[in-house]
């Protein structure tokens, strides 16, 4: 994509989700029922994903088909609303006051996960694959920016460390806005030529590559 372009697609996509951040949040205090406020809360996590989704694939896109890029969308926008899933698990049912109402925060709300993604994130962009590394990419971006807003609440939770002091407002929407250009640029790094020729003197590469549009080698899974 044409660099004027781009300027402009990461312009539209900054202002949409500071939008969706700003009215999203709002739109859940508009409201005291219970189910409408989930929902209002869902909706905004999986907004949230798909714009972000959307800012992080853009970078790849002429190096991906339509089809990819539309399921790295996809998963970016399911998994942000899927993580509230783990409410009813830890609930142990599938009534939303038991979801809602637990005495400690479930699973998936455990931001240690988010390095566990990241050090897979970084093996797989290293060593060359390059559709499981974007896909990784892509839930890194939701578990960063789900777990962001919720820290607006309640901070982060880095299991077994504790958690740490809410995050401000200000502080949540540029996270938000900054996560899928810093996780695409770590992939950039990844694929930088001076750590290629380090980890190329200790591990023998696969002959199944092609070359890539940078003349990068990508393992075509």
């Amino acid at each position: 994509m044409h660099c004027p372009i781009m300027v402009y697609v990461r312009i539209v996509l900054t202002t949409l989700l500071t939008i969706t951040c700003l009215l999203g949040d709002n739109s859940v205090e508009l409201t005291q029922h219970p189910l409408l406020k989930a929902l209002a809360d869902n909706a905004t996590h999986a907004l949230i994903g798909a714009f972000t989704g959307i800012a992080f694939a853009v970078q790849f896109h002429d190096r991906t088909s339509n089809l990819l890029g539309w399921f790295l969308i996809f998963t970016c926008f399911a998994v942000s609303s899927l993580i509230d899933v783990d409410h009813f698990i830890e609930a142990r049912s599938w009534y939303l006051e038991d979801a809602t109402n637990l005495q400690r925060r479930p699973f998936l709300h455990c931001s240690s996960v988010i390095f566990l993604l990241l050090t897979f994130y970084l093996c797989t962009a290293s060593l060359n694959y390059f559709k499981t590394s974007l896909i990784l990419g892509e839930l890194l971006c939701a578990f960063i920016t789900h777990h962001t807003r919720d820290a607006v609440r309640r901070g982060y939770w880095f299991c077994p460390f504790g958690h740490t002091g809410r995050v401000s407002n200000i502080g949540y929407i540029v996270i938000v806005n900054l996560t899928p250009h810093l996780v695409a640029y770590i992939h950039s790094i990844c694929r930088s030529g001076p750590l290629q020729r380090f980890l190329g003197q200790y591990i023998k590469m696969s002959d199944n590559y092609r070359i890539g549009s940078e003349g990068y080698r990508y393992m075509n899974v």
